[in-house]
């Protein structure tokens, strides 16, 4: 899954790696940085509405107004590919959804190890998600965000089971297009970029409370 993500750079940092010849600076307005959960409104970027590159703060959780349980911050790549009903209507509204990188826990309840987990190379991450939300819409549950998951492989099943689905520059484009169809959005799905990729150490155990909102948080420690 994705528990946690960091997002630590600024809104025109992250559309760079998208965009070239970026000719304004974006303005997300202020937000969580260093430890970014559930619940709250992480910078999206998305060609909802008119058609042009948007980036918006969305809730990251969604919830439809018929659904008994919380809010799903994750969608599962397997559901999503089959059609369930639950992600069906929200597949012409595609999002990215960037980061530095993510966190993911280890161990028995009670005695929990933080992770941290980035790409090598240092370059922002941009996972797929989907939304029900659309420009002139309120921030809330019912119109938030999940970002897709899928199977980890690799070292990294070790820390997780599931991962994020991390997208090339070039396919994240794709993926917001409007001009993309569902089903070629969904193909994009099956090529993200791979388990070696990435790297990742153990953080602070103060990462267990999604209240720690210091530059240390993604800092590694010995064990």
């Amino acid at each position: 899954m994705c528990g946690r993500i960091k997002q630590e750079r600024s809104a025109f940092d992250y559309m760079e790696t998208i965009r070239t010849n970026m000719g304004t600076i974006l303005d997300a307005g202020p937000g969580l940085k260093y430890n970014v959960p559930p619940g709250t409104r992480p910078m999206v970027f998305h060609r909802l509405g008119d058609g042009a590159d948007q980036v918006d703060r969305l809730f990251w959780g969604y919830k439809p107004p018929w659904y008994k349980r919380g809010p799903a911050s994750n969608a599962r790549l397997d559901t999503v590919l089959k059609g369930s009903p639950f992600w069906k209507p929200l597949l012409g509204r595609r999002v990215v959804v960037p980061a530095d990188g993510w966190y993911e826990w280890t161990g028995q309840k009670g005695d929990k190890q933080p992770w941290y987990i980035n790409p090598r190379d240092g370059e922002p991450i941009l996972m797929a998600g989907l939304t029900a939300w659309l420009p002139g819409r309120e921030v809330l549950a019912e119109t938030g965000f999940a970002i897709v998951t899928d199977d980890a492989a690799g070292g990294m099943i070790d820390i997780h089971d599931r991962r994020p689905i991390c997208l090339t520059p070039d396919d994240a484009r794709a993926w917001i297009d409007p001009d993309v169809s569902v089903d070629e959005a969904l193909q994009l799905l099956s090529t993200p970029r791979p388990e070696s990729a990435f790297q990742w150490w153990a953080v602070t155990r103060k990462m267990g409370s999604s209240k720690y909102q210091l530059p240390d948080a993604s800092e590694a420690i010995g064990l």
